[in-house]
């Protein structure tokens, strides 16, 4: 137990540097498991002891990338795409959503209300492009899983 939440924190905290489809995108608990489960051999092989925070963790991941296992190396170029595509979307939903928001929710920015606005409105109402970005930012699941 103890060793599973290490890594846990681990994986959490190589997936806190990263620079932040109609797929919806990871949560940052399901990439912490996927990355657990997937690079567990190679984080105890390669990167046992080092530091967490500061980026050490995803620098070691990176400099033994040659050296993962596939299936760490796939599961992880996944995980850092998904979380990339999440953290993007969360950032530039404003922008892209903006004309949407201003008819949708009477408002010409995206404000504190923005996340209850845009649930409350059928997915068919907001253009794709604001609605595959409403996807990717994860509140629309994370707020049916509440």
């Amino acid at each position: 137990m103890i060793k599973r939440t290490s890594y846990s924190f681990a994986v959490l905290f190589l997936i806190g540097m990263i620079g932040a489809a109609s797929a919806q995108t990871l949560s940052f608990a399901e990439a912490i498991d996927q990355l657990a489960a997937a690079c567990r051999t190679d984080l105890q092989k390669y990167c046992r002891g080092v530091e967490l925070g500061g980026g050490r963790l995803k620098a070691c991941l990176d400099g033994h990338q040659s050296v993962l296992s596939p299936q760490c190396q796939q599961t992880r170029l996944q995980v850092y795409a998904s979380i990339a595509r999440r953290i993007a979307a969360q950032r530039d939903i404003g922008d892209i959503c903006s004309a949407d928001i201003e008819r949708l929710c009477g408002t010409s920015h995206a404000d504190a209300h923005l996340v209850e606005c845009l649930l409350s409105v059928s997915p068919a109402a907001m253009s794709p492009r604001c609605n595959q970005t409403f996807t990717d930012t994860g509140w629309r699941t994370e707020r049916a899983q509440q």
